[in-house]
């Protein structure tokens, strides 16, 4: 096996509960990493009650390279089309 020292940025999907993103009042509710995640079903429908449960409150998908740009992509409510373009290159797609 052979080895690399390539240090490609693995580009992360996650799904967001926001309220008010994209505002000073945006508050991130809850952040999962759902990437290859065999609950991804599960994870859609609890974030959605939660979104609904929240003055505001919306779901965001996030494409970032960790948790905390994905925090700060969630606050403003958008990933960039660089970053949902170099994950789907990720993807092979």
């Amino acid at each position: 096996m052979a080895v690399s020292l390539d240090k490609t940025e693995k580009i992360l999907f996650f799904l967001a509960v926001v309220a008010h993103p994209g505002t000073e009042n945006a508050k991130v509710h809850n952040l999962v990493l759902a990437e290859n995640d065999r609950r991804y079903d599960a994870h859609l429908e609890e974030l959605d009650l939660q979104a609904r449960a929240v003055e505001g409150g919306e779901m965001h998908i996030v494409i970032a390279g960790d948790r905390s740009a994905a925090y700060a992509a969630a606050l403003n409510g958008a990933t960039s089309e660089e970053m949902l373009d170099r994950w789907l290159g990720q993807q092979g797609v």
